[in-house]
Formats: structure tokens, sequence, C-alpha cells
């Protein structure tokens, strides 16, 4: 729901303030996501109440830089071993904490494990200078190409755990 107008790239001043408002991501039946989103002049502050898991069969990036603090819960990030190795099953899990700031780089490929119980964050970004994406065998690919290739598999069962961990 877009609580400042229902068709913001339409409005005069869309493209430069936005406030939406609880936008579940992921299936409809079972968000992964719900976020809370203000834009001014193209820098993001959001809130995330994190359910489950990101997709976790690839690695993505993101389109700018970030800074993301736990306020509640907590959740791993999991990035590639090395620069060579993007098999998300041989990721290293680094232990995110609550108030404890994470930069990113939007270049930085990872994706995050949420812990049952889930996590709130606050999320603050910078403008989008890159286009975000998944890699799939060393290629980037943007996002509508990936889950119709794919497919979602992030439904009421999904922990984002991989078998073998």
């Amino acid at each position: 729901m877009l609580l400042v107008w229902k068709d913001h790239d339409k409005h005069p001043f869309g493209k430069y303030i936005q406030l939406r408002w609880k936008e579940p991501l992921g299936r409809p039946e079972c968000p992964y996501l719900y976020r809370w989103t203000l834009i001014l002049f193209g820098f993001t502050v959001r809130l995330h109440h994190w359910l489950r898991s990101d997709e976790n069969r690839y690695f993505h990036d993101h389109a700018c830089d970030l800074i993301s603090i736990i306020i509640k819960g907590g959740y791993y990030n999991v990035v590639p071993a090395s620069d060579d190795d993007l098999d998300t099953r041989h990721g290293r899990k680094i232990k995110a904490t609550a108030f404890r700031p994470w930069f990113a780089k939007a270049t930085k490929k990872h994706y995050l494990e949420i812990p049952p119980g889930g996590a709130w964050t606050l999320l603050f970004q910078g403008r989008p200078y890159h286009k975000w994406g998944f890699y799939v065998n060393n290629h980037k690919w943007r996002p509508l190409r990936f889950f119709h290739k794919f497919g979602i598999i992030q439904d009421a069962n999904y922990t984002g755990l991989h078998d073998d961990r």
C-alpha cells in the first residue's frame, strides 16, 4: 500500500518522495519479509520484518550501498567462501546481532539466513547506481529472468537452510 499516492510514477513528486506501508515480499500467502519504506530524493530508509530466509540457491547483490542495523533478533549473512567459489552450500556464515551495524557495498554477493523467530532490521540505502541480480554460473541474472527460470521456492515450509549444513 502506498500512503503518499497510489500512482507514484504518475505523480509529479513520486520519483522523489514515497512512503510505502507493510509491503509483503515473496509469495502473497506466506511472505518471507514485510517492509516499510520511505524514499526521499533517491535515499531510502526501510524497516524490515524478516520471517524467513532470503533466496539461497544463488548469491545476489544490491542496487546501492547500504547499512543494516538489527533492532530485534538476528541472522546470518552468508557470503561466498572465495571469489572463485559462488556455490551457496560453501558460503561463509557471518553472525549478525542486534545493534551492530553492517555496511555492504552494492556489489557484495550474499544472502541472509534468518533463524526461527525472525528479525527486525533498519536499513539505510544510498542512491541506486547498479542493477542488482543473482549470480548463476558466474553470470549475473536479473530477478525476472531468475524467477522465471527457477521459480519461487519460498513457501510456508521454506527455512533457507541447505540440507548439507
